[in-house]
């Protein structure tokens, strides 16, 4: 989720990126209208009709809240009913029973380790018992939303860039016969510095369908210029439960060399073993470690993802500037076996259908992108840092 950040172009940003409800047809044209649109150096040519649609938008968006704060950034955060919340009013949720807790439990993925801080977002008062924290949406958030570039999805084996100006690196296994019910990692996370028109993402993927008619879920986080607009709650879909959960925040990055700050990320479908959990089939998103329950992805929003999923991968993208220049990605070095130098996935696992987590299995693809000014570097299993990769580079002249 985007917020306003401690240092403009410098802050990494927690992100669920809403792309992943992206199905490439008719029943998701109004998140294509929200993604794609006017940019932010067009603010000042918004027609008068515009504006109204605007304003109207704003006003559908924003809830009437228990009770609201203003966060030390200076944004404001709304308490809204659980059973209110914005994310409900998608066309596809209507008659939608919130879940409020997964049936699963996470167990036996790893320790943490002192010269590795897990990254924890929580409010310092969480929001009243049945209520979420939701930020107060304005129309210059609605108008950044216009400006943000599409999530590349995974094709086969390999990343199928849709624009040129996609470069990605990542470690995917899309075995189609292989379905997967989910997907984790840790990823250290660096305040990297980024142009206007750049965007560094670093996630996980999880995917299914074909090429036009894919169903996907994106998280990690990310450091951008202005393409930070259509993530988490501003676009409808995800359903946030967790009352002191507040993703759009501002993160601390790590040290190059030194001490990591590394963000846990669980997405898993719930376990297909119980009679419940059939009727259910929700992606959670867990985040952080120990693990907090933030939300989830109805099964509503998918076509494609209803029973796990073909393709997963861990990574990241570069989207280059208008000069062609990419930015960097990860710490902004290449990984040379040092996980403090490039920033790195480690403790990789899936979810297999009974909801046991394991290692990737021997079919993983590494997908490098062309432009030699990044790396992908798979260490596969190691003691203390579990199955692990290093990632990232400098970024640069990547045109060519």
């Amino acid at each position: 989720m985007w917020t306003r950040p401690l240092n403009s172009a410098q802050v990494p940003k927690i992100e669920i990126v809403i792309t992943l409800t992206m199905q490439y047809k008719m029943n998701v044209l109004l998140l294509l209208f929200v993604f794609f649109g006017v940019s932010l150096c067009e603010v000042g040519n918004i027609s008068e009709d515009d504006d109204a649609a605007l304003e109207k938008q704003v006003k559908m968006m924003n809830k009437p809240p228990v009770k609201t704060f203003v966060t030390a950034e200076g944004d404001a955060i709304d308490c809204i009913d659980i059973d209110k919340q914005p994310s409900l009013d998608h066309p596809l949720l209507k008659n939608h029973k919130v879940q409020k807790e997964p049936t699963f439990h996470v167990t036996g993925l790893g320790r943490n380790f002192s010269h590795m801080k897990s990254i924890q977002f929580r409010l310092r008062e969480p929001c009243p018992v049945g209520t979420v924290p939701i930020p107060r949406v304005t129309k210059k958030d609605l108008i950044r939303t216009r400006a943000i570039a599409r999530m590349p999805f995974l094709a086969s084996s390999r990343l199928d860039a849709a624009q040129s100006s996609e470069h990605v690196i990542c470690l995917g296994d899309s075995k189609t016969d292989d379905i997967k019910y989910g997907l984790y990692g840790r990823t250290s996370i660096y305040n990297i510095t980024v142009a206007q028109d750049q965007f560094s993402s670093h996630n996980i993927w999880i995917q299914s369908g074909p090429p036009d008619h894919v169903s996907m879920i994106v998280a990690g986080w990310i450091g951008d210029g202005y393409r930070n607009g259509c993530y988490n709650l501003l676009c409808p879909g995800f359903v946030l439960v967790d009352s002191g959960a507040l993703i759009n925040t501002p993160l601390v990055g790590s040290t190059y060399g030194g001490d990591q700050r590394e963000l846990a990320i669980l997405v898993q479908q719930v376990n297909f073993t119980s009679n419940q959990d059939r009727t259910t089939g929700n992606w959670w998103l867990l985040i952080g470690f120990p693990p907090a329950k933030v939300g989830y992805w109805p099964k509503e929003l998918f076509s494609n993802l209803q029973d796990g999923c073909e393709v997963t991968a861990w990574g990241g993208v570069g989207f280059a500037g208008s000069d062609g220049v990419c930015p960097p990605i990860g710490s902004g070095h290449k990984p040379d076996g040092d996980y403090r130098h490039a920033t790195y996935f480690r403790i990789l696992h899936r979810v297999e259908a009974n909801g046991a987590y394991v290692l990737p299995s021997g079919d993983v693809v590494e997908t490098l992108d062309q432009s030699n000014v990044y790396d992908l570097k798979n260490y596969r299993y190691d003691g203390s840092l579990g199955y692990w990769i290093g990632y990232g580079g400098p970024g640069g002249n990547c045109s060519g």
